[in-house]
């Protein structure tokens, strides 16, 4: 009897300790450890979303970063393990025992996908304005994000203090906007295959909304809208809003905005009524209240 109760003890150490279920994209998954200790994020504004509740020192590495002039080697003393997607060998290298994802792609087939990062005894997190038939209430995507991880890091008050920051943030955003007309925007995501923006789906639709303006697409309803230049010269926007990312540099949409026979007769192109964001600011991310009440003080300042 004594021997089957070493035995059991013995089991019972060597298993892995369950802290919690918990939902995210509508699902449950489960948490192998009762504390993340090695966590790996795939995006930037993953990476963000995890170093503002605090939990740095249990992140093992980020991959991805989208923001021009970003470093690619450290992030906030966080090791960059890859500038894109990374392998799944580069992947398991660093042991992680959570993997968080920005958009749905940082999780790829096979062992590197959600189901195959279970099965390895790795837990995997997306933030909810990512998953597969998400709503458009992306703020609220925002609080459930902090909620779910904040509980999973055990970093709740954190995460509250965050949620109800970004809630006080929107509010003053609110009372600067005030109830004078929307200004026109016109969100240029990237020109490498056109000009891309982003239509009623898209979170620039909501963060425009929040910061008083309206997206110049608001009306399709699509998440993404390639529009030319015919079609952005008759709805002649009264703001350009430009992304500027690795990929896509906000310098190099000026440059085309401003060499372009069609787009620089823009009456925004004139005024020069053109202002540049990093690129995951205009993602849902943990500081989109703040970004939303830094863009409505820039809109108001316009000439």
């Amino acid at each position: 009897m004594r021997t089957l109760c070493v035995l059991a003890g013995a089991l019972l150490c060597a298993s892995p300790v369950v802290a919690d279920d918990y939902r995210n994209c509508g699902e449950t998954w489960h948490l192998p450890v009762s504390t993340p200790s090695r966590i790996v994020a795939l995006n930037q504004h993953a990476a963000d979303l995890v170093l503002a509740l605090g939990a740095g020192p249990a992140l093992a590495g980020v991959a991805y970063l989208d923001d021009t002039g970003t470093p690619q080697t450290q992030y906030f003393g966080v090791p960059v393990i890859s500038t894109r997607y990374p392998s799944s060998e580069v992947l398991y290298a660093q042991k992680p025992d959570l993997v968080v994802g920005g958009f749905a792609s940082a999780f790829g087939n096979g062992v590197t996908s959600r189901s195959g990062l279970g099965r390895n005894g790795v837990a995997s997190y997306l933030l909810e304005s990512a998953c597969n038939g998400h709503s458009l209430d992306y703020f609220e995507h925002i609080r459930n994000d902090l909620s779910t991880l904040g509980a999973l890091l055990h970093r709740q008050q954190r995460a509250r203090k965050l949620s109800d920051a970004m809630d006080a943030d929107l509010e003053k955003a609110k009372a600067l906007s005030g109830a004078g007309k929307s200004l026109s925007v016109f969100y240029l995501d990237s020109e490498v295959n056109g000009l891309d923006s982003e239509g009623r789906r898209g979170f620039v639709t909501t963060l425009l909304a929040a910061a008083g303006a309206r997206n110049l697409f608001a009306d399709i309803n699509q998440y993404r809208v390639t529009v030319s230049r015919e079609t952005l010269l008759a709805s002649d926007p009264d703001v350009i809003l430009l992304a500027d990312a690795q990929w896509s540099p906000a310098s190099r949409k000026r440059q085309l905005l401003m060499q372009d026979p069609v787009l620089s007769t823009l009456r925004a192109v004139r005024e020069n009524r053109v202002i540049d964001i990093p690129f995951t600011h205009l993602l849902p991310m943990v500081g989109s209240g703040r970004v939303a009440l830094e863009l409505a003080e820039r809109l108001r300042a316009l000439p």
